[in-house]
């Protein structure tokens, strides 16, 4: 698929892939009944500035710990941050945490402008645009935590892990949580018919199951 470079921002590159507009498309189209679809647009900038704003508080961290530029992908899963690096467990630890929490402090600050400053409750626009905004970061630093590889959530995990254990049992621990959770998350999905978080859950097991195989086959070669 075809991608387009956006810009760089304080040397993090920024690149969009063009199945990041397949993810703004099935949020748009997943409310346009509910919402009609001039609010349900909305989810165009909604899911640009917090998926960026996520990955960009990766990058600053990554930054900050010393590490360089970072290269920012915007793709159909959400994003990713890619930064070649040899960082301690607890470098990468506050890395993956960086997310998420740029999450909620991007939510909170939104609720007190929403609150304090009045024109926004009577700017149309605004008023469609900010609650939508403020929801989609809640729910993104959540979902962002779960203990699931890819997510944030399993990052931090393992590298908790890893400032009291050796590399190896610290990924066995993790990879397993994130076998577990996603599963239980996936069936959670099937019971309240969320079968877009089935499907996404489903495929994150896979992978997670799929990296222990390696594990376990690359580690019977080197003994």
């Amino acid at each position: 698929m075809g991608r387009i470079h956006l810009g760089t921002i304080l040397g993090t590159t920024i690149t969009l892939d063009f199945s990041f507009v397949i993810l703004i498309v099935f949020f748009v189209l997943s409310d346009i009944e509910r919402a009609g679809i001039r609010n349900a647009l909305l989810w165009a900038p909604v899911l640009l500035i917090s998926i960026l704003v996520h990955e960009l508080a990766h990058a600053a961290m990554i930054g900050f710990l010393g590490f360089g530029p970072s290269q920012i992908l915007l793709q159909g899963i959400g994003g990713v941050t890619v930064n070649e690096r040899r960082a301690r467990p607890w470098q990468d630890l506050l890395i993956s945490a960086a997310g998420p929490i740029s999450s909620f402090l991007l939510a909170g600050g939104l609720y007190v402008l929403f609150i304090n400053v009045g024109f926004v409750r009577h700017d149309p626009f605004l008023l469609a645009l900010l609650p939508l905004l403020l929801r989609a970061n809640l729910w993104w630093g959540v979902f962002n935590l779960m203990p699931v590889v890819p997510l944030d959530g399993a990052g931090v995990v393992r590298n908790f892990l890893r400032l009291f254990l050796n590399e190896r049992t610290a990924f066995v621990i993790s990879i397993w949580i994130s076998i577990i959770t996603g599963s239980l998350l996936a069936i959670a999905g099937l019971v309240t018919r969320w079968i877009f978080l089935s499907l996404l859950m489903l495929w994150y097991v896979r992978s997670s199951y799929l990296q222990w195989q390696f594990f376990r086959s690359y580690n019977r070669t080197d003994d």
